[in-house]
């Protein structure tokens, strides 16, 4: 187990249009985050959750 990685999930919301997800691994949310931004140029906001 990776003790060095944080636990708890991701939300990644967009301030712009209804997308909304979870995440367990920061690198999706980081992934989708950026994608998002852009295809859209919309404002996204990524969070973790404890």
């Amino acid at each position: 187990m990776d003790t060095n990685s944080p636990s708890g999930q991701y939300h990644v919301v967009c301030r712009d249009c209804a997308v909304e997800r979870l995440f367990n691994d920061a690198a999706d949310a980081t992934t989708l985050e950026r994608a998002h931004v852009a295809e859209t140029g919309h404002s996204v906001a990524v969070g973790r959750i404890v």
